[in-house]
């Protein structure tokens, strides 16, 4: 079946005497319609010298304007200068250039046609493409919300209906496009064939918080009525954040510890892991796990559908996984699918993970703190029907896996979870992004309304109270913010400052704040700063060689001298006004790894972007910095430190700004 009515014909010559000498042939074509003596045609190829049997050489004609919707007969002899060869047995085709005259009939009861709104973004339903009249069709094309019809639907018969899963990426209306080629391999235009209409995101269908604090029942709070149970004893830790609770967070015992011993399991299935899915936690590991261990899993009757966790052996990383089946009992990784993280696990640290699967591709991808980390094909979906698990998982029919930390803040969505923003508002982030940074989580606060002494207290729950390092009595009741009338800590500029243990990761998202008053303009001046042992993992000041403009400055690496560079900065836009105080936030965005500076609560022009960041864990210091062995110090007034873990967003800065503290949410 052909689509031109001009064809190249070819065939291979062979002739037994090319064994021993050369030899010239060519090919001689006839063609005719079938049951019609008469021949439409005949063509003679260039002659060539053959290859050596039992070689040959192919030798093509082409026969043009050929008849359209007929069957053709044709065949092929070969002739050696000498002699004619036998004709070969007749051979068919049939040609036809008339192109469908439209696209494949599709609907869906997920999704029917029309302007009601039916699922949600990121929920796969299933959408049957049919022929359209078109009998022959060999394969279906199309494209959501885009005209190239890119995705190839091949049938396994002629004509077939098929059903396929899509999933809408937007809400609104969603178009599909597509087109259908027939046996000729004619396809109609890509063409718009189905409109329907899509909700918004959908909450996730299950969410333990895990605030109870206690107890052995931890509470979904999209279900009431849907409880996990320990197996075995719990404990209760201090959670990555914790529940609203007036003005600020809970964070003492707003996470689960399972102490790889127990873990927590519903009685039901929360998902079809067939169908399009996500699930989240924020996991903390005590120690290095000998053996695979999962966070969160779905338990089918031997295996679970999924694993969220750590993979031990040579790997040591997280990872999103799923097995081949749930037939019976297996041994080894044969037919496991993995996606894991490109580094080692950290220990003692908060991470986010995040699993999805997509049946559209069958990809399975995971993201840790916000950032994808490598996905993997899985062919072999099937629905794992037993409760959702929090601390383990089934295994060869054991439940087992046990979590040897904390966990928190678990989260599982019927639906695809999407890592690019769903608006193009500016300023808009991926839900992705918005899971491993929202909300900011106080890790330390200063406000620096001491009158005597040098104990600086930690206004947070973290217990990080700091050291002044100066003359309390120069250092006390010299300072008032005529902005916020909050009192603040004065230095001279002669090393005084004050030092605390490490507040936040510099290694992940983070967030930094304060109010600054500048006495003068000689050389270098830091407010705050986090440092390591040779140099601050980042600093937040002014600096002279930039025109006394506000700075936020971050090191490559943790060395000593130039070794330490190149340095990233964020730049404020205009100089700093010396006598005047001024608020300062410093942001890093560690899923993009950039670096960002507000003033007074305006976002400032100049970015800078940190690649390499390290963790600085060797204390907060305020009024103070290192850098290549040089002391960065202060002459000035600070007033009302705050530091986070994740990066906060404009309506929080604008809070700190009042002295309040985010308490934005997912």
């Amino acid at each position: 079946m052909i689509n031109d009515t001009t064809v190249r014909f070819n065939a291979q010559i062979r002739d037994r005497d090319s064994y021993w000498v050369g030899q010239q042939v060519k090919s001689q074509f006839e063609w005719k319609l079938t049951g019609v003596d008469e021949r439409l045609g005949t063509a003679d190829s260039t002659y060539v010298t053959v290859g050596k049997w039992s070689g040959g050489s192919y030798r093509p004609v082409t026969a043009r304007d050929l008849p359209e919707r007929e069957l053709i007969a044709y065949r092929v002899r070969g002739h050696d200068r000498s002699h004619w060869g036998p004709w070969s047995s007749w051979c068919f085709i049939q040609v036809d250039t008339t192109k469908p005259d439209s696209g494949p009939e599709v609907t869906s009861t997920d999704y029917p046609a029309g302007d009601e709104a039916h699922g949600s973004v990121g929920r796969s339903g299933e959408f049957t493409f049919a022929n359209n009249g078109v009998e022959q069709a060999t394969s279906y094309h199309y494209s959501v919300n885009d005209a190239t019809c890119a995705t190839e639907i091949e049938l396994d018969s002629p004509g077939a209906s098929v059903t396929v899963p899509i999933t809408p990426t937007r809400d609104g209306p969603n178009l599909i496009h597509a087109r259908i080629t027939d046996g000729f391999g004619n396809s109609s235009e890509c063409g718009l064939v189905y409109v329907f209409t899509v909700a918004p995101p959908a909450d996730s269908v299950s969410y333990f918080p895990l605030d109870e604090g206690q107890g052995n029942t931890a509470t979904d709070v999209m279900d009431a009525g849907r409880t996990a149970n320990a197996s075995g004893g719990i404990d209760w830790t201090r959670g990555r954040i914790g529940h609203r609770q007036g003005g600020s967070y809970r964070l003492e015992g707003t996470a689960v510890n399972t102490g790889g011993q127990s873990l927590l399991n519903t009685p039901e299935a929360v998902i079809d892991t067939t169908e399009a899915f996500s699930a989240s936690a924020w996991v903390y590991l005590d120690e290095q796990p000998s053996t695979n261990v999962t966070a969160l899993a779905q338990e089918g009757d031997f295996q679970s559908g999924f694993h969220l966790g750590y993979q031990a052996g040579s790997t040591r990383t997280w990872t999103f996984k799923m097995a081949p089946h749930d037939d019976g009992p297996t041994s080894g990784g044969a037919g496991w699918v993995y996606a894991h993280a490109t580094e080692p696990a950290q220990l003692g640290v908060w991470t986010h993970l995040l699993g999805t699967y997509s049946p559209d591709t069958g990809e399975l991808t995971l993201y840790v703190n916000g950032v994808e980390q490598s996905r993997n094909q899985h062919p072999q979906a099937w629905n794992a029907q037993g409760g959702l698990v929090i601390g383990g998982a089934k295994h060869q029919g054991d439940l087992t896996y046990h979590w040897p930390g904390a966990i928190d803040d678990v989260r599982v969505w019927d639906r695809m979870v999407f890592d690019q923003p769903l608006t193009e508002d500016d300023g808009e982030r991926s839900e992705v992004w918005e899971l491993a940074n929202r909300p900011a989580a106080l890790e330390g606060r200063w406000k620096l309304d001491e009158s005597e002494g040098t104990v600086v207290a930690d206004s947070s729950d973290h217990g990080l109270d700091g050291t002044l390092h100066a003359d309390p009595a120069t250092a006390w009741n010299r300072a008032l913010n005529d902005v916020t009338f909050a009192p603040g800590v004065t230095f001279d500029g002669a090393g005084e400052h004050i030092r605390a243990e490490s507040a936040i990761r510099t290694d992940r998202s983070w967030s930094a704040a304060a109010w600054t008053r500048l006495d003068e303009a000689s050389g270098n001046g830091t407010m705050v700063s986090q440092t390591g042992a040779e140099q601050s993992g980042f600093l937040l000041g002014h600096q002279s060689g930039f025109d006394d403009k506000w700075v936020l400055e971050t090191a490559a690496a943790d060395v000593a001298g130039s070794g330490a560079g190149p340095w990233s900065r964020a730049i404020s836009d205009h100089a700093a006004e010396f006598g005047t105080w001024t608020h300062l936030v410093a942001t890093y965005d560690h899923a993009t790894n950039e670096l960002t500076l507000y003033v007074n609560g305006q976002r400032q022009t100049t970015v800078g972007e940190w690649r390499t960041p390290w963790h600085a864990k060797h204390g907060t210091v305020i009024g103070r910095a290192w850098r290549m062995g040089q002391d960065d110090l202060f002459a000035g007034q600070v007033s009302d430190v705050h530091l986070y873990q994740g990066v906060l967003s404009q309506n929080d800065i604008y809070n700190v700004y009042e002295g309040l503290i985010p308490t934005s949410s997912l």
